[in-house]
């Protein structure tokens, strides 16, 4: 290896490239965005992925083995910026003695993330190469036209303080959001001494879908949250280009195109994050098959994942737990079964990409439009990130509280169609229900009945902080009283109207929510 780099010079001459994948990439990105030369999408891509917290992670697989043409350090960087690439891209890693080699090989790294992180941003942006350049603006922190970067609006923190900041965040039901009787507003303190999260129920065109909407906005507003949204059902929120806007989010449809999460995350090879992890994923991947597994298929789906994290390089994927499976089966003379059968079947498409470890993805608003994606496949992309969200914040310290204890908010998750997940009892949305409240998330769960709560813990609503119901057809009184403490008839509500369990009012509110 040569030895550490004393003059710039040395890097004028010397030949970056990236994975192979990622160089046809970048040619395609140059087509898209009418560039001239291949330097000019490398050079965004590698300040792209500078501008992730953590790292850029070791390539592997046949993007390690495989490299792209190369492009000289001087057309690469430029003469005159060659300097601060250089000092951005040693500082990032950490480099004390850097040779040429080292920042070859972190060029290689952060060409490979960025660009591919470029791709899955171009291919979001529906309305291309206009809405592509808004993105990347608004990524950078760059104002909207006709605004300027100082704008602030009354208690709204400002972006560095996003998370950490205790303000009260209280929320008006609607538009006008009155109560019935009085004519009052009807408002609820999201962040104070109660539960942060919201169960929103009601049929087809009721009105929950479009409070959701606007509570989520108003969080956003006065918070600044990042949101993280599953859109379950029919792609209605995904395809709401007001909502994506107004939580700066990206919208990422599955499975057509990979979600940029180290899923499988952990933080060290220690024996208790392997145990962790490899316990999570069974959990998870058991309630994906439509047949339940046994307890040997269970058995070997532990010790597979367990296997995947001791014996290969870090980030793993779905794939190396499958390859981990079969060479259990092989070694143990057992046929293939569902277990296998149902790897095989998720394999078929790239669902996630391990560009961006937890902390960085759950810091940004993403929409994970899954409508499109066979059953299996929803379950088990839902499930992963309920699994990396749920570890990703037991991790945290609390969040902090201000005199009056309002709690900061960190994040909300929303679950449309929340039945698809509850139905199925999964350990991560049940433990965030549970646990995230002094973490400083906010859960919505918005679905068609009240009944679909009746699939877990009797004592799940009590952890629901507001409940609101609109027209449905749920008559099960037992369901109704766990909802909201009495039975009421669902059937006859109007458009619109909706019903509520408040904080501290043993009585139910009927109120407006929409005109």
């Amino acid at each position: 290896m040569s030895g550490p780099v004393t003059n710039l010079r040395s890097l004028d001459s010397a030949n970056f490239k990236t994975s192979k994948r990622a160089d046809i990439v970048n040619d395609l990105l140059r087509s898209k965005l009418g560039l001239q030369h291949r330097y000019e999408p490398a050079r965004l891509a590698i300040a792209h992925s500078l501008a992730i917290p953590e790292a850029a992670p070791p390539l592997s697989g046949e993007d390690g083995d495989d490299s792209g043409k190369v492009i000289m350090g001087k057309t690469l960087f430029g003469d005159d910026e060659l300097p601060v690439w250089v000092a951005m891209i040693v500082e990032k890693a950490g480099l004390i003695h850097p040779t040429v080699d080292d920042i070859q090989e972190q060029v290689r790294r952060h060409w490979h993330r960025g660009i591919l992180l470029l791709q899955s941003e171009w291919e979001n942006c529906t309305e291309g190469y206009e809405q592509f350049i808004l993105f990347l603006a608004q990524r950078a922190g760059l104002p909207a036209h006709g605004q300027t970067i100082t704008t602030r609006k009354g208690d709204e923190p400002e972006a560095t303080d996003l998370g950490e900041s205790a303000v009260p965040v209280t929320l008006r039901l609607g538009d006008p959001g009155t109560d019935l009787s009085s004519g009052q507003p009807v408002t609820w303190l999201l962040n104070g001494k109660g539960s942060p999260h919201v169960a929103l129920m009601g049929g087809t065109g009721s009105g929950k879908t479009r409070l959701a909407v606007n509570l989520i906005e108003q969080i956003r507003r006065q918070a600044g949250a990042p949101v993280i949204l599953f859109d379950m059902a029919k792609g209605d929120l995904a395809g709401n280009s007001d909502l994506v806007q107004a939580i700066q989010g990206r919208v990422v449809a599955s499975p057509n195109h990979p979600i940029p999460l180290d899923v499988l995350y952990i933080p060290d090879k220690s024996q208790k994050e392997i145990t962790h992890a490899a316990m999570r994923f069974r959990e998870s991947f058991i309630r994906i098959p439509k047949n339940k597994l046994g307890a040997v298929q269970q058995d070997s789906l532990r010790d597979a994942a367990r296997n995947a994290f001791q014996n290969h390089k870090l980030p793993i994927g779905i794939e190396t737990v499958r390859q981990e499976l079969l060479a259990i089966y092989a070694q143990n003379n057992r046929k293939q079964d569902a277990a296998v059968s149902t790897f095989n079947d998720l394999t078929q498409w790239k669902l996630f990409e391990p560009l961006m470890k937890p902390a960085e993805f759950f810091s940004q608003s993403w929409v994970i439009d899954v409508h499109e994606a066979a059953e299996t496949a929803q379950r088990l992309v839902v499930f992963l990130i309920l699994d990396a969200l749920y570890a990703y914040f037991k991790s945290l310290e609390d969040a902090p509280l201000d005199q009056q204890n309002h709690r900061a908010l960190r994040l909300v998750l929303v679950v449309d169609e929340a039945r698809r997940v509850l139905s199925y009892g999964q350990q991560s949305l049940i433990g965030l229900v549970r646990e995230s409240r002094s973490k400083g998330v906010s859960v919505f769960l918005i679905s068609q009945s009240p009944e679909d709560f009746d699939t877990v813990e009797d004592n799940f609503l009590e952890q629901i902080g507001l409940t609101a119901c609109f027209r449905s057809n749920s008559n099960s009184p037992r369901v109704l009283r766990a909802c909201l403490g009495q039975t009421v008839d669902l059937a006859g509500l109007p458009d619109g109207i909706a019903v509520a369990r408040l904080p501290g009012n043993p009585n139910i509110t009927r109120i407006k929510a929409w005109e």
